[in-house]
């Protein structure tokens, strides 16, 4: 069933369309992305400390796309049964959410450089940074702890689960600013 990118299909194709197709997927990313947009006029008041890391701390928070196994129990029952594929679903899905936040952190990024300048080659490497962690991070606690035992989609996006990455990498913030 996922393969990769062979003939029996792929896992980026599945996880854009699933994307896609999913409003509040795709309602949530964009909301991110206006988040990250004007998330440097909010940090602005703080602008003698390096709170450059908070905000990406706090946009690391891409509730809908971390839970995929956890709202899709089929799915994590394919990619679990089949020999071989927990690495390659698992690898495959930390690169298509670095993609999704890459976009948002460079909003971010982008953002904070119009408004203000000062964006340096460092400030880039810690952007990739928490992108990087942030999704990693998201991908372990979906493959080992994904959430059971949810009634309503709503119970999945309330889980206090959903916090702990955001949390990480506010911590990791606070010790860079």
């Amino acid at each position: 069933v996922f393969m990769g990118c062979g003939k029996k299909g792929s896992i980026f194709v599945y996880l854009f369309r699933y994307l896609l197709t999913n409003k509040t997927y795709l309602i949530n990313t964009a909301g991110l992305c206006l988040i990250a947009a004007f998330l440097p006029v909010l940090l602005k008041p703080f602008a003698e400390f390096y709170v450059l890391p908070i905000g990406l701390a706090i946009i690391s928070l891409n509730t809908p796309l971390y839970i995929l196994l956890s709202s899709d129990p089929d799915l994590e029952q394919a990619v679990r049964v089949l020999p071989g594929q927990g690495l390659s679903f698992c690898s495959k899905y930390w690169f298509f959410l670095i993609g999704v936040q890459m976009i948002i952190c460079s909003i971010y990024l982008g953002s904070w450089q119009f408004q203000y300048g000062g964006v340096s080659v460092g400030a880039v490497g810690t952007g990739v940074f928490f992108v990087a962690m942030s999704t990693l991070l998201s991908v372990c606690l979906e493959w080992y702890y994904p959430i059971r035992n949810w009634k309503l989609e709503s119970d999945l996006y309330h889980h206090p689960r959903k916090y702990l990455v955001p949390l990480v990498m506010l911590l990791i913030a606070g010790i860079l600013s």
